[in-house]
């Protein structure tokens, strides 16, 4: 299977089941060194260790994105989704109201980083992997 197809269908699985270990696993085995997801436009940009760019643009409906930073609900609405209580889309749909434009997952550092509009970086938790 080709990798972009393979890696559209790792971010299509997550968003349904919500099994990150699985998810990093695979694109850590498919030598993903980092990915940029765009919550206005649900495209993702995939970097690979040898610098190859990968993009996935997606067809979902624009998310308005405020103004307002709000770091204290990205850490809540951060948290409750990784814990399992909150739906993908209701993840990016509060992250964009507290200002959220962009996430990048760093995989060799295990942290994901919550950037505004502005490109101001507003959080930096770690990716948490269950054994």
């Amino acid at each position: 299977m080709e990798l972009m197809l393979m890696l559209n269908h790792f971010f299509e699985r997550v968003r349904k089941d919500a099994n990150f270990n699985a998810f990093i696993i695979d694109l850590e085995y498919n030598d993903i060194a980092y990915y940029i997801y765009f919550v206005t436009t649900d495209n993702v940009k995939i970097i690979t260790h040898a610098g190859h760019f990968i993009s996935i643009k997606n067809s979902r409906k624009l998310i308005k994105v405020y103004s307002t930073m709000n770091t204290e609900l990205i850490k809540l609405t951060s948290a409750n989704h990784f814990s399992g209580e909150k739906s993908y889309e209701k993840y990016c749909n509060v992250l964009a109201t507290a200002g959220i434009f962009k996430w990048i997952v760093e995989l060799n550092q295990k942290t994901r980083q919550y950037w505004s509009k502005d490109n101001k970086l507003l959080y930096i938790p770690k990716i948490i992997r269950v054994a």
